[in-house]
């Protein structure tokens, strides 16, 4: 039966009457509401180490890290506490706090009321913990460490079991019962269409059971509570295993799924205002499952208190909430058919991991997204990172030679070719023309068939490319109806401009390169070019390419772009901004005075591009305040700490969440418990600090060399980096050979340093 596409986005109004399949999509992990398919991007990133706030063009707003803030868990609160009454209590121990930071949750297991409060002091939790307990508080404060991972999680899922009955089948012959038992187990026999469990057969002959007093008995269990007689014996199919007698048992709740759904709703609303709550309206299963969207992360993961919580309505039936790790990776169509066969074959094994995966496309078929979703955290990171890896693709290498041509930088025939190849082999093939390459999508068998058909091709390419990087004036006179001179000179897609680049490519030949030359030498418009008055160039040509547009889209100020020119010119525009960052549309010859938001931006490029945008501005905006941040300087961490104006009280010890290296955020350099002044001192020749720190870090001088040694773990033989000796780290004496030194070690020392006796004898 084929799926219904209405129920998949939770707007199906016919209910359990539909004539579609609703089941192949409400397993517990695929929900999929219309939330979805909003962008609900607060554009909040979590980039080197830091979490940045992104304005609606791209800029940043705020710059924060998790040493910013202290977290404080209170407890001893009265029953029905309201965050403005914690307020209340916080001003009156000396604390101004706003009520958006403080979180009620009652931990359903203990029936007790406790409150967080994340404030942005990195001294607050300690302050307000010292606070509750100099003055006598009935209320108790801990510090709580912060989570520093970022994760999509406001999604939870919800289910509790359908209202169920036992079932009592009277037969006057054992080997009836038992084999009707043996159906119902073994799935023949189903009611509504629905496994049901089956005891095993039961003499009641002598123990005088008033509902049942023939001879054998089968019990049916988690039998639909809205199941009648008449359903139970319509399930036995066969006329020969018909029981004499069938007795429904009491149904286990008799609320609707609604009435339920009214009071988890209740429920959840307690922990935090909802986005969205949407109940599923499949008839299968034998549970019925609810999807809620939170507003705040913090609340979602509060309500998964409610887990395995009693509902009176349910009569103490229990519901099943669970948290929901989402992830999306946003591919541009034609690479996603391309690797589609791949992404279908690692999507068994999600499948196996209870990973729900998702496809959906946009209204234009320009990007495809998918989404995972599951959960487990790290096999929903897991996952993200195996599909971020298919879709990156892979640049075609002919050997150590990268495949490329300038005339791939065009939308002319032998770009036309490509297309015609990324057909005949069922792969896709994308240009990125300022790293001048290729990228392959597709089954990696068809990579080297995809390289030899495109080297073959651009050796067969009757003409040459010529480039001529174009100097501030020379592009002035091209964005200004010059370069049309050149293309009317020579013909369309003969001559390619770039205006991310700024370069003019000319694919033709030698005569065709002079011509073009002389052109831009002369300066001169060729006399049919269009009066002034007229377009500068047709409707729908690239501002980037003045090419017609290829993969065309356009954008709110009307104008089109081809989709690999408008990435390459995002990229390209975050990458080289020397001030505020903003990505400027290129139309009417560079002066439409369009700045693309963010969301405009999202909906035109993937997410690899749009990822790499925020990230460029982000690196340009720390470039600009060296003062403010500085990246650590263990080689290839790459995260960013907040640096100490110069002055300042002494700044507290701070240890690299990433490579674990403790260092100074004042002078920038790793000196321990010293000041920066010792250090300093120590740098400009300061001997016995020098030592000082030496020891302290457990730092040696190699005797041979003086090469210095730092001990950190492992047994006491080290190998010096500067001359290759072997020497004992207890006595500092110098062997040929390893085996030399563990023998020493054994002999003179009683092992190497690691417990063992006897070590080599």
């Amino acid at each position: 039966m084929r799926p219904c596409k209405f129920f998949a986005l939770g707007t199906c109004r016919n209910g359990n009457n539909c004539t579609y399949d609703h089941e192949t999509t409400t397993s517990t992990q695929n929900h999929f509401g219309p939330q979805d398919q909003v962008n609900d991007d607060d554009f909040v990133r979590d980039l080197l180490g830091a979490s940045v706030y992104f304005n609606e063009f791209g800029q940043i707003l705020k710059v924060s890290f998790p040493t910013d803030y202290s977290l404080a868990c209170i407890t001893g609160l009265a029953p029905g506490v309201t965050p403005e009454t914690i307020v209340d209590i916080l001003r009156g121990l000396g604390f101004n706090v706003d009520v958006s930071c403080v979180r009620i949750s009652k931990d359903t297991a203990l029936s007790e009321t406790k409150a967080t409060v994340k404030v942005e002091d990195p001294s607050f939790a300690q302050e307000l913990s010292t606070r509750t307990k100099n003055q006598g508080s009935t209320l108790s404060a801990v510090p709580v460490a912060i989570d520093t991972r970022r994760t999509n999680c406001r999604k939870v899922h919800i289910s509790w079991h359908k209202a169920t009955r036992s079932v009592w089948l009277n037969f006057g012959n054992g080997e009836i019962a038992a084999r009707v038992g043996r159906k119902f187990n073994e799935g023949r026999y189903k009611c509504l269409d629905q496994l049901v469990k089956s005891s095993t057969r039961r003499s009641s002959q002598g123990r005088g059971y008033s509902h049942n007093p023939v001879a054998w008995t089968v019990t049916l269990s988690d039998v639909f509570g809205d199941a009648t007689t008449k359903d139970v014996e319509s399930a036995i199919i066969s006329q020969h295993d018909k029981p004499r007698h069938v007795e429904m048992g009491s149904i286990s709740y008799r609320a609707s799924d609604g009435e339920v759904s009214v009071e988890v709703r209740s429920q959840l609303e307690e922990h935090g205002p909802l986005e969205s709550f949407h109940l599923a309206s499949s008839s299968k299963g034998k549970r019925v499952k609810a999807t809620a969207w939170f507003q705040d992360e913090a609340d979602a993961r509060s309500a998964c208190s409610l887990n395995n919580a009693p509902l009176d309505i349910l009569r103490k039936g229990k519901l099943t909430v669970t948290p929901i790790q989402t992830a999306k990776v946003k591919v541009v169509t034609k690479v996603y058919f391309a690797l589609k066969s791949r992404i279908d074959e690692e999507s068994k094994t999600w499948k196996e991991r209870h990973l729900a995966f998702h496809v959906y496309h946009d209204s234009a078929k320009r990007f495809t997204t998918l989404k995972i979703e599951g959960d487990n955290p790290k096999d929903v990171a897991n996952t993200r990172k195996i599909l971020d890896r298919i879709v990156s693709g892979a640049v075609l290498m002919d050997g150590e030679n990268v495949v490329w041509s300038s005339a791939l930088s065009s939308n002319g025939s032998t770009y036309e070719n490509v297309k015609s190849i990324e057909k005949e082999l069922n792969i896709a093939l994308i240009r990125d023309k300022p790293k001048r390459q290729v990228r392959f999508y597709g089954s990696p068998e068809k990579f080297e068939q995809a390289v030899c058909r495109i080297s073959d091709m651009l050796k067969d390419e009757p003409s040459m490319s010529y480039e001529v990087d174009l100097k501030p004036h020379q592009f002035a006179w091209a964005i200004h109806s010059g370069f049309k001179s050149i293309e009317q000179a020579l013909g369309k897609n003969v001559a390619v401009f770039n205006v991310v680049l700024r370069r003019i490519a000319i694919n033709g030949t030698q005569q065709q390169y002079e011509t073009a030359l002389s052109i831009m030498h002369d300066k001169r418009p060729l006399s049919t070019r269009p009066p002034s008055d007229a377009p500068s160039k047709p409707e729908g040509d690239c501002p980037i390419c003045f090419c017609e547009a290829e993969s065309p889209i356009q954008t709110s100020c009307k104008h089109t772009y081809c989709l690999e020119c408008f990435e390459e010119c995002c990229k390209s525009a975050a990458s080289t901004s020397n001030h505020d960052f903003a990505i400027r549309c290129q139309g009417d010859e560079g002066t439409c005075p369009t700045v693309f938001p963010l969301r405009e931006l999202k909906d035109h490029l993937s997410s690899s591009v749009f990822e790499t945008v925020l990230e460029c501005s982000f690196k340009g905006y720390i470039q600009r305040h060296p003062d403010a941040f500085h990246y650590c300087s263990t080689p290839d961490c790459g995260y960013i700490y907040r640096c100490t104006a110069p002055g300042s009280k002494p700044p507290p010890a701070y240890t690299c969440p990433n490579c674990f290296e403790p260092l100074c955020t004042s002078c920038h350099a790793r000196h321990g418990d010293y000041t920066c002044a010792e250090y300093k001192d120590m740098q400009s020749g300061g001997y016995e600090a020098l030592e000082k720190l030496k020891r302290e870090l457990n730092i040696k001088d190699c005797p041979k060399c003086t090469t210095p040694m730092e001990k950190t773990e492992g047994c006491n033989h080290m190998t010096c980096g500067g001359c290759r000796a072997h020497i004992c780290w207890v006595c500092m004496a110098v062997f040929e050979t390893s085996g030399d030194c563990y023998g020493h070690m054994n002999r003179k020392h009683g092992g190497i340093g690691l417990g063992l006796e006897g070590f080599m004898d």
